[in-house]
C-alpha cells in the first residue's frame, strides 16, 4: 500500500511539470484550435490523460478548458457539470451564480451565467462516456458560434453585456483528491 501511494505521489509530482503539446481540442464533431495557450497536466488515480488549458485565443478571447478522461474502471460520483460549477463558484468566491440561458445539443450543454448580478460568463460542457470537456468562455464568442451551428436563428442577449473576467485555473482532477469527484467502480475494482 505504501508503495502504491509513493508511486502516485511521484507521478503527480512530475505530471504537473511535464510539457504537453495540445494544439486542438476535439469535441464531438467540432475542433477548437488553440492559439496562445498554457497547458498544465493533471493527475488522479481515476484519470488516464487529463489537463487544463488557459488560452488567450485570437478568435474567441480568454478561455479556460479542462479535459478529463476517466479510466474505464472509474465513474463520476455525481453530475460532472455540477462539480465544475461548484468548484468555480467556491474558488472564485462568487456569491450568486444564476443560469440565465441554457441549450442542449448532441453531447453539448451551453450555459450562460449571471455572476453576482453584475457580469456574464459562458460554460460549454462536452461529454462522452469517459471524457468530459469544460470550457469557460469569458467572451461568449465560442458559445455563440457553436449554438449558431445548431440553431442558425440564435441571437445571444448577453454577449455584449459586461463579462466576467477573473482568471480561473482550478482543476477538477487535482481537486478530486480532496473532494472525491470520482472513484473506482466497486464492481470492477480488484484490490492489492
Amino acid at each position: 500500500m505504501k508503495k502504491s501511494i509513493f508511486i502516485v505521489f511521484i507521478i503527480a509530482l512530475f505530471s504537473g511539470c511535464t510539457a504537453l503539446q495540445v494544439d486542438n481540442i476535439s469535441m464531438w464533431n467540432k475542433d477548437l484550435k488553440l492559439t496562445n495557450k498554457e497547458v498544465t497536466t493533471t493527475f488522479h488515480p481515476c484519470t488516464t490523460f487529463s489537463y487544463y488549458v488557459k488560452d488567450n485565443n485570437k478568435k474567441y478571447g480568454k478561455l479556460f478548458i479542462e479535459y478529463v478522461d476517466l479510466s474505464s474502471d472509474c465513474m463520476w460520483n455525481g453530475f460532472a457539470r455540477g462539480f465544475f460549477e461548484e468548484l468555480f463558484k467556491q474558488t472564485q468566491k462568487i456569491n450568486s451564480m444564476k443560469i440565465v440561458e441554457q441549450y442542449d445539443y448532441d453531447n453539448f450543454e451551453f450555459t450562460t451565467y449571471l455572476i453576482d448580478n453584475s457580469s456574464y460568463v459562458n460554460l460549454i460542457y462536452n461529454f462522452t462516456t469517459s471524457k468530459s470537456i469544460f470550457i469557460l468562455d469569458y467572451s461568449g464568442k465560442l458559445s455563440n458560434e457553436y449554438i449558431k451551428s445548431y440553431n442558425k436563428d440564435y441571437v445571444s442577449k448577453y454577449i455584449n453585456k459586461k463579462r466576467y473576467s477573473k482568471d480561473y485555473e482550478k482543476s477538477l482532477v487535482t481537486m478530486g483528491n480532496f473532494y472525491s469527484y470520482f472513484s473506482r467502480d466497486s464492481d470492477s475494482y480488484v484490490g492489492d
